[in-house]
């Protein structure tokens, strides 16, 4: 018994040692960055086209150092005659969204894309409400867009930001929750962006200052723009025409 004893209490101090240096090093990088950016937008009155996006920080573009550099902002490049709405904020989770989304949208809209479930991943929502809360922002999604598309940040638990064991809890929701989008997206009939990848073929992994901003959390604008193209790429799969 006196032995279980110090075993627990040896992990119980391992526990306390790693989940300091942990928010240690969340702290240093967050300090690195100014968190300043505004999500792109395009106001254009009788534009062809109109696209939304909501979500959290990777909807804003945060991390790129223009919001050209968003995914918003590449779509703004490629669709110049589109009109772009983009309602994100940074640190937005699903509960927020469903309680915030737009229901007084006149012209529905072409397009509406939504990235949002990183920081319900890392602020470890529980998964049921997760289930709940992306279904009834699929459902609202629906009500204004003809085309609508989501997606979260992928495998977060690769963002060099996190040390073990945390990286592998991190992982491991993230693999829950691409589970789950990806059968609402099929029950609810709309595109489901995976940008899931394991740790022995991660694109981002082998060039950290490339595809990372400062923080080691939110990519950069070659990050996004790799969100970009996959998100291009599942719409041709998916058949979108705009």
């Amino acid at each position: 018994m006196r032995d279980l004893v110090y075993v627990l209490a040896a992990l119980l101090m391992l526990a306390i040692v790693l989940a300091g240096a942990q928010m240690r090093i969340i702290e240093r990088n967050i300090r690195k960055m100014s968190y300043d950016i505004q999500p792109f937008t395009r106001h254009a009155p009788g534009a062809a086209l109109r696209f939304l996006f909501i979500g959290d920080s990777t909807a804003v573009g945060t991390g790129a150092k223009n919001n050209s550099e968003s995914v918003a902002g590449y779509f703004g490049r490629d669709f110049p005659q589109a009109a772009i709405d983009n309602n994100s904020y940074n640190g937005r989770k699903l509960t927020q969204l469903v309680r915030e989304f737009p229901t007084d949208v006149k012209v529905p809209y072409d397009l509406v894309i939504v990235q949002i479930g990183g920081n319900d991943i890392m602020q470890l929502t529980p998964i049921e409400s997760i289930g709940r809360d992306i279904t009834t922002v699929i459902t609202q999604a629906k009500t204004i867009g003809r085309h609508v598309v989501i997606l979260h940040s992928g495998n977060v638990g690769l963002a060099p930001i996190f040390i073990w064991p945390f990286d592998a809890l991190m992982t491991a929701r993230a693999r829950a929750v691409r589970r789950l989008y990806m059968n609402k997206a099929r029950e609810n009939g709309v595109l489901y962006v995976d940008l899931f990848t394991e740790r022995n073929n991660d694109l981002f992994l082998k060039d950290i200052a490339e595809y990372y901003c400062a923080d080691h959390l939110h990519p950069s604008a070659q990050g996004y723009r790799w969100w970009y193209e996959r998100i291009r790429a599942t719409m041709t799969e998916g058949h979108v025409v705009l």
